[in-house]
């Protein structure tokens, strides 16, 4: 278990971690406390917008990289590794495993499976699912077996706990939000008064949920302000925007910008004055956190939102921007309105939004949430010789 000079021996299995940037938490974890963690990824992953990720590990991270070629690739719930879990968890001889992946996916179902199958140590999950979806079958058996098979959870809002508290997990929980690395969002704060034109901006996929329809039909009601619209991202929806902008008479207000690089963004974001998240809830879907959200709110940059899932209950917990109601495009026009006009009341959203975040979403202090919790269910000595015993259905 254990290594010889008794450091603990961490598995994590993360197809998000195809994409390096997304190993911060990790590595900031393993790092201060010197762990030895081995890393599962997909060999190759295609990303939500088609992108082929290869298996590199993020510099400064020392771990042991395992990429394993995956079938069903981009599709987050259903792919699964070609490989022998358990053959390969007995050989690493880990003490604690971490699927960082929802409990019905596959990859999860299969890594826990050969958990029980070789070692048996203490698993856990990861979790964004805010509704409670009744899952057909065999997805609905297999995740109450995942529930019954792990010891610890890491859900990223309380609402998503509470729909796997309502679906019969009674492990062990501790809510882990997404967050975001302080050292790469310096605030650039972008006074609107330096140029004649107020730049609104929008990143993340185009697709019809994401609400841009009722945004461009917003927009298009105070067209006589002096506004433009920055699109960082791309997807299947954008044809459908676009016409509906030409339409409206405000398609050559809005710069097409494409896919933006995780590195890229900060720079991105301290070149506009408020970013705007129109997100629509669907039947099996509403907004589960927007990253863009804390990641603009740390450039100090203000954020227009609507009410759907967690954007109105960080925002108003922020302090960082204005809530409209989702798909309604008069509340929407109201809010961008006020935006554009309240100089003040801009400034203040902005200080208060930036204020906040670093607070509560830097990803070093997640990380020592995530190395707590992680240490106390592994069963990982203190400094004082003791065991740290783990509290059965805990929750933080």
């Amino acid at each position: 278990m254990t290594t010889a000079d008794g450091r603990l021996k961490l598995l994590i299995i993360s197809h998000a971690c195809a994409l390096a940037e997304n190993q911060r938490l990790f590595a900031f974890a393993a790092s201060r406390r010197n762990w030895d963690v081995t890393l599962v990824i997909p060999k190759v992953w295609m990303s939500e917008y088609d992108r082929p990720l290869g298996a590199t590990l993020l510099d400064g991270f020392d771990a042991r990289l395992i990429a394993i070629p995956v079938l069903n690739n981009g599709k987050v719930p259903l792919h699964f590794y070609r490989t022998r879990p358990a053959k390969l968890i007995k050989s690493i001889a880990p003490d604690i495993i971490y699927s960082h992946n929802e409990p019905y996916a596959f990859s999860t179902i299969q890594w826990c499976l050969g958990n029980r199958q070789s070692v048996n140590v203490p698993f856990g999950f990861f979790s964004c699912q805010n509704i409670v979806k009744r899952y057909p079958v065999p997805f609905r058996q297999a995740e109450r077996w995942v529930y019954r098979n792990s010891q610890f959870a890491f859900p990223i809002t309380q609402t998503v706990d509470t729909v796997h508290r309502n679906k019969g997990f009674s492990g062990d929980s501790t809510i882990l939000p997404l967050g975001f690395d302080a050292s790469l969002f310096p605030v650039r704060r972008r006074d609107a008064h330096e140029t004649d034109e107020f730049r609104f901006a929008y990143l993340g996929r185009v697709v019809e949920e994401k609400g841009l329809l009722t945004l461009v039909k917003a927009l298009a009601i105070i067209s006589d302000g002096h506004w433009c619209l920055e699109i960082f991202g791309s997807g299947p929806f954008e044809t459908v925007i676009k016409r509906k902008a030409h339409e409206l008479g405000i398609g050559d207000r809005m710069n097409w910008r494409g896919f933006v690089p995780q590195k890229e963004i900060s720079t991105r974001l301290a070149q506009v004055d408020a970013v705007v998240l129109p997100s629509e809830t669907r039947g099996n879907w509403k907004e589960q956190f927007g990253r863009v959200l804390i990641e603009s709110l740390a450039s100090g940059v203000p954020v227009v939102g609507s009410d759907s899932g967690e954007i109105p209950i960080i925002l108003r917990e922020s302090g960082g921007g204005l809530i409209f109601s989702e798909g309604s495009v008069e509340s929407c026009s109201v809010a961008l309105q006020m935006m554009m006009t309240d100089h003040e009341g801009r400034k203040r959203m902005a200080e208060d939004g930036e204020r906040f975040v670093r607070e509560k979403y830097d990803l070093s202090n997640l990380a020592d949430r995530f190395a707590r919790k992680i240490e106390r269910i592994a069963g990982v000595s203190n400094a004082r010789g003791q065991r740290v015993v783990k509290a059965e259905g805990a929750h933080e």
